[in-house]
């Protein structure tokens, strides 16, 4: 009776713990689907969206590709300020995310590994007209890259980390695409 009430006791108190994140990211999406729909995210959306001077929403096809949602979790698990539109990407809903306002858009996405989906994608931006940046002592793994379009500079800082990596907290492998932009010049 005793064990009984010990290990009920230990569930009640690691319950919210283990609450504060999810069990599994999906089943039904794999790192590779992952990794695509946060390519076409950064590419397709961010990019596309920060280059032009507008907003995901008005992005040619974003109605179909990126939902917005107003779920609290889905919020909070994206880091958005008050001021953000916090949009799921269809193809992988609840796996990868994106949050925005004006001149800036930030993709993210749990599971595939950090440094192989940093890498591709920062190969995919050369191959899209980006130039890559002198690399920064920044912890964990990132790239910076630019272009300059529409008389804008527009840059896309990547960066990953790897579950067991120094201040990542998260079970799973994340990465991150934050797009802004500012004057040429």
């Amino acid at each position: 009776m005793r064990l009984l009430a010990v290990t009920m006791l230990g569930c009640a108190l690691l319950a919210p713990m283990a609450s504060a994140q999810r069990d599994a990211i999906s089943t039904a999406i794999s790192p590779e689907i992952a990794g695509q729909a946060f390519r076409d995210a950064v590419i397709e959306g961010c990019v596309a969206a920060v280059s032009g001077g507008q907003r995901l929403a008005n992005v040619p096809g974003g109605g179909a590709r990126f939902a917005v949602t107003t779920d609290n979790d889905v919020r909070r698990e994206a880091g958005a300020a008050s001021d953000e539109t916090v949009w799921d990407v269809v193809a992988a809903r609840g796996v990868v995310t994106i949050k925005e306002k004006p001149d800036r858009c930030t993709a993210s996405v749990y599971g595939p590994a950090a440094a192989m989906t940093v890498m591709t994608m920062g190969q995919q931006l050369v191959a899209a007209g980006f130039e890559r940046l002198a690399a920064t002592q920044a912890p964990g793994i990132s790239q910076s890259l630019y272009r300059v379009s529409n008389g804008r500079r527009v840059q896309v800082t990547l960066s990953g980390s790897e579950p067991g990596m120094p201040n990542h907290k998260s079970r799973f492998s994340v990465v991150t695409a934050t797009v802004f932009s500012m004057p040429a010049g």
